[in-house]
């Protein structure tokens, strides 16, 4: 996806009592609506989808802008366009509407982008990808969180204990005790949902938290394992290296030195 200049931004409050008109977002453009306060609808796909605060909008071209308000409550949102020079869409795994659940921060990145882009404290570019790659990342998390919200409440259960416990001893009973399962019944719904055992999940959050500590901290390689939940350094080593394709020593000097 290429990005040319940064058009325009704007925090726009729609009058009350009135109600927008939702326009086709042009070819070579791309538009982010991001809602700030109020109420509205936007139309996806011929349905009209409900907008709160929070509410991320990522249009692509042909997509509708924002085209209802609340009369007695109209949304107020962050508008953003930027000039595509590909016909590379929206990314695949980023659906028209997302969320960004944190309102403040919402309403402080929203203040942030419309005083930069008047100020011109920034040169263009520099803010464009800024603005954007922001937007993308909570679409993004949005989506891996939600995908997590799909699966059974007793699987969601199991996932959370995993990854506060990650780094401890842990038993397939105890899990299976989390969500109430038989254990056999726990392998069956990891492989139905998640295409991956129990144990597989936990080295691959175990690996996940060893690359931070790996990329984040000196603490000896040792210590790393230990604190992972990994019976000592040779297993972090061993099983490290078939999930990453290196050594933790030189992924960690790959994150030092690129």
């Amino acid at each position: 996806m290429l990005l040319g200049e940064l058009i325009g931004t704007g925090h726009y409050h729609q009058a009350p009592g009135r109600q927008p008109t939702g326009r086709a977002v042009p070819e070579g453009t791309f538009q982010f609506e991001l809602v700030t306060d109020g109420h509205g609808w936007v139309l996806d796909n011929d349905d009209w989808v409900e907008l709160y605060p929070g509410a991320l909008m990522w249009h692509q071209p042909g997509d509708h802008t924002i085209g209802r308000s609340d009369w007695d409550d109209p949304y107020c949102c962050l508008t953003v366009r930027v000039e595509a020079l590909d016909p590379i869409r929206r990314p695949a795994n980023v659906p028209h509407v997302t969320w960004w659940l944190d309102l403040d921060r919402v309403r402080h990145f929203t203040a942030e982008v419309v005083k930069l882009f008047a100020r011109g404290q920034l040169e263009r570019p520099v803010l464009r990808d800024y603005i954007v790659s922001r937007l993308r990342l909570q679409a993004e998390l949005y989506v891996r969180e939600a995908s997590k919200h799909m699966l059974p409440v007793e699987l969601q259960r199991v996932l959370a204990y995993l990854d506060k416990h990650y780094d401890e001893p842990l038993r397939l009973e105890t899990l299976a005790d989390v969500a109430q399962w038989s254990v056999p019944h726990l392998h069956a719904r990891f492989r139905e949902e998640l295409g991956q055992s129990p144990h597989q999940r936990l080295i691959e959050r175990r690996i996940e938290g060893a690359r931070v500590r790996l990329a984040g901290t000196n603490d000896p390689i040792k210590q790393v394992a230990a604190d992972c939940g990994f019976s000592n350094a040779s297993a972090l080593c061993t099983l490290f290296r078939r999930a990453v394709g290196c050594t933790p020593a030189e992924y960690r000097r790959r994150q030092v030195r690129g």
